[in-house]
Formats: structure tokens, C-alpha cells, sequence
């Protein structure tokens, strides 16, 4: 609580950072940029999946694969996502978020 309201505190400042939702789960966000409704779908799946790779995407959402790739990516460069190389497919995971509230 006290995370979310020195957060809240910093707007009229101007810092970029701010209190989203996503799925069920509130994330801080330090980059002045809305999530659009993909990124979004993207990062509810990963919660509730634990990690997403395009393919899941593709079978589960029917998007094509080029939708699925861009929207990772633009979630890779935003470091709202991390991605493990080392399985067979690349799977992207979010950062651990746990507040101990659930």
C-alpha cells in the first residue's frame, strides 16, 4: 500500500511512473507508454500460464504469427517481459511481481 501510494504521489511530477492492472496483479510502470490491448491479452496470459511463446499465441488467440512475434518483442524492448533462449521455442516469462498479496 505504501509502494502504491508513493507511486500515485510522483504523477504530478511528470515521472512516467505510474499504477496499472494487469489481469490481477498491479504493476509499476516507469516508461510513459500505454499498454495496448495485446500487450495487455499477452501479459494476462502469462500470469495465468506462468510463460507465453508465439505459437501458444497463435493456437490459443488465432492470431498470426507475425501479430504474436511483434507484440513479444515490443514487450521484450519494454522490459515488461524476459525471454529464456534456451528452450525449444523461444518462451517469454514476466518478471517475478509477487507483493505477498494476493
Amino acid at each position: 500500500d505504501d509502494i502504491l501510494r508513493a507511486v500515485e504521489s510522483l504523477k504530478p511530477l511528470g515521472s512516467g511512473f505510474s499504477v496499472v492492472t494487469v489481469g490481477s496483479k498491479k504493476m509499476i510502470r516507469s516508461i510513459p507508454k500505454e499498454l495496448g490491448t495485446d500487450q495487455s491479452t499477452v501479459l494476462e496470459a502469462i500470469q495465468m500460464l506462468g510463460y507465453i511463446t508465439a505459437t501458444m499465441l497463435e493456437d490459443n488467440l488465432r492470431w498470426e504469427h507475425e501479430r504474436g512475434e511483434t507484440v513479444l518483442q515490443d514487450l521484450l524492448a519494454d522490459s515488461l517481459v524476459w525471454v529464456d533462449l534456451q528452450a525449444e521455442e523461444k518462451e517469454y516469462w514476466a518478471p517475478p511481481t509477487d507483493t505477498g498479496e494476493d
